[in-house]
């Protein structure tokens, strides 16, 4: 088993790949064209896929810089940003402790990539010297990314699984918590940058303005010609640099199920969506 990578935070609580629950049934999936192998849970929890990599690959962190993966699952986003630009710092906050021992497990197998890495399991909510007690502490990260919850409560049905209830529903802060946390822990000229659907940008812009400047949204498609459906979205801390909306790119061409090459680059050869 390989080496853990160096505990980016000695001094705080964080999880080890040893703590791994028991009698949890998981998968092993290819990331990247097999750049990285990751664990995931096989059912009751969300998995991880497309939005974790578009997400990752428009992150423009560089090598020996934090990156803090807010709301991280398994970690994958953190780690697909780890096999591009090898050398970084990552810490990654989850909510659920069943998740965030798998999120250990798999810094441990990506270690080869990572120059310090640490998982919190904490509620990415914690405000005040809560949250710095758990670690997140202010202006210590260069890049925050983060895949929140997809769906509100009183739009649609809650699953009778309350792991995955949780992984894909917000709270009724909605997405607040997220914003005010990550703009709290970024330096200044830190970015952040954030996966959603693609109807929820009128709530995402209102929570960027204020906080961040350079705000860019990349809208992504299923289809060449169709509707956009996601978006990332990424904000620079204390920059007046002014809103930009960038064309959209679609995953599949028109009338096919078989990547776009930009895309295929991406999710195989971990490519880079330069947002600047």
């Amino acid at each position: 088993m390989p080496q853990s990578p160096a505990p980016l935070l000695p001094d705080s609580p964080n999880l080890s790949s040893a703590a791994l629950p028991e009698n949890l049934a998981v998968s092993e999936d290819d990331f990247l064209g097999g750049r990285i192998n990751l664990l995931q849970p096989k059912k009751g929890h969300h998995r991880s896929g497309t939005d974790a990599v578009l997400l990752a690959a428009c992150c423009p962190a560089k090598s020996g810089e934090l990156v803090v993966d807010l709301g991280s699952g398994i970690g994958a986003a953190g780690l697909c940003v780890a096999a591009r630009v090898s050398g970084i710092k990552l810490l990654a906050v989850e909510l659920e402790a069943e998740v965030a021992a798998i999120a250990a497990a798999n810094m441990t197998r990506c270690a080869e990539h990572l120059a310090e890495s640490s998982v919190i399991n904490a509620d990415v909510a914690l405000r005040g010297e809560a949250r710095i007690v758990a670690g997140l502490r202010e202006n210590m990260a260069h890049h925050v990314i983060a895949n929140p919850p997809y769906y509100r409560p009183e739009r649609f049905q809650t699953s009778p699984n309350e792991a995955r209830a949780t992984a894909h529903m917000l709270t009724d802060e909605g997405m607040e918590p997220w914003f005010r946390t990550a703009v709290s822990i970024l330096k200044k000229g830190g970015t952040f940058t954030v996966v959603q659907r693609a109807d929820e940008l009128p709530e995402l812009l209102q929570l960027m303005q204020g906080r961040f400047g350079n705000i860019t949204v990349q809208p992504f498609s299923a289809r060449q010609g169709e509707a956009a459906h996601r978006v990332v979205i990424q904000g620079k801390k204390q920059s007046r640099a002014p809103f930009r909306l960038l064309p959209t790119i679609a995953l599949h061409d028109a009338g096919s199920d078989v990547p776009a090459a930009r895309i295929e680059a991406v999710h195989r050869h971990g490519a880079a969506i330069d947002l600047s």
